[in-house]
């Protein structure tokens, strides 16, 4: 990332460090913190990249303080919604700062951590030729011991459930590590591989154009605005947009200066292009997936009407979402 970005991070985490809000932020963040390092360097096995232990890495300037605020926010955000029936567009905009801070931590911070990481893995597969297996062989011994039997469980208790049915479908099929290699290999060839590197390299592009351009506060502030405006009237549901809330926001947004900013909509526009590219390209297994399933829940028709309803009202709203864009983007050039 440019230097900008490191300087807009700099200014936002010296006024607004998440773990600051929190009753013993820091120290409940640095348990969790302990925690998945012990996971960590057992999952690494051998691999200690500059003679020390792999979870090291998250002592370093970048990866720390992403892990500090990121954890800060999720533990601040849990204990926020966690009574919560209604979520209004108030109670959003009110959390806006939150993520606009842990936007611009990001934006200073990811590259350099994935970096640290990245470069850590690969010098231990290059010393090490079995070293992936390794980390597949010891993944599959900690899911066996410390997920498998409550995964299990739940299912047994769950079965007229959509989530518990999933997940005995899973297990049945996923029997060991060899049964989802196989899974893999018959569906992941060279073509998806491909097609998941060009996503991979445009989201770092697009996201890198993202803080370069000071997006991150910009987006803050227009959403600010925006959840504002909306948080009147009949608005009272966020997860509601169609109605009350759709037409605040078209007034909200037919008014010049409260156009959408052009770095943020350029972000729109490629997500939509990419979500369109893997709907064109994928869309028979997708369809093939969705004929799987409902052999799989044939005999919970109820199930299935359950979750095809779900799939209805989400299409409406996102219907309702695409029409107030579409229908009000700005003139970029």
């Amino acid at each position: 990332m440019k230097v900008v970005a490191v300087l807009f991070a700099l200014v936002a985490v010296s006024v607004a460090d998440i773990c600051n809000d929190i009753e013993g932020g820091r120290a409940k963040a640095t348990a969790i913190k302990d925690l998945a390092a012990t996971g960590i360097d057992s999952l690494m096995g051998d691999c200690y990249p500059n003679g020390d232990a792999f979870s090291a890495l998250l002592n370093s300037e970048a990866c720390s303080a992403l892990f500090y605020q990121g954890t800060c926010y999720g533990l601040k955000t849990a204990a926020k919604y966690a009574d919560v029936d209604v979520v209004s567009y108030d109670m959003l905009r009110r959390g806006v700062s939150d993520v606009q801070a842990l936007g611009n931590v990001a934006c200073a911070n990811v590259e350099a951590c994935y970096n640290e990481v990245f470069d850590a893995v690969s010098d231990c597969a290059a010393a090490d030729d079995g070293f992936i297996e390794g980390v597949i062989d010891r993944a599959t011994e900690m899911y066996k011991a410390r997920a498998e039997q409550a995964l299990a469980e739940f299912g047994e208790q769950n079965d007229n459930t959509i989530a518990g049915r999933l997940v005995n479908i899973a297990m049945k099929r996923f029997t060991d590590i060899d049964s989802l290699r196989a899974f893999v290999s018959q569906r992941v060839g060279d073509d998806v591989i491909d097609d998941a590197m060009a996503g991979y390299q445009a989201a770092k592009e697009a996201a890198a154009a993202f803080c370069d351009s000071g997006c991150v506060d910009q987006t803050g502030k227009f959403l600010k605005r925006l959840f504002s405006s909306m948080n009147k009237g009949r608005c009272v549901d966020a997860t509601m947009f169609c109605g009350a809330c759709q037409i605040n926001a078209e007034v909200f947004l037919g008014r010049r200066a409260n156009s959408i900013p052009c770095c943020l909509q350029d972000v729109v526009e490629q997500a939509i292009a990419g979500a369109q590219y893997v709907a064109d390209t994928y869309g028979d297994r997708a369809a093939n997936a969705e004929s799987f399933l409902r052999e799989a829940f044939a005999d919970r028709p109820d199930l299935i009407a359950k979750a095809e309803a779900a799939a209805a009202a989400a299409r409406e709203q996102f219907e309702c979402v695409s029409s107030v864009y579409q229908e009000n983007k700005s003139s970029c050039f």
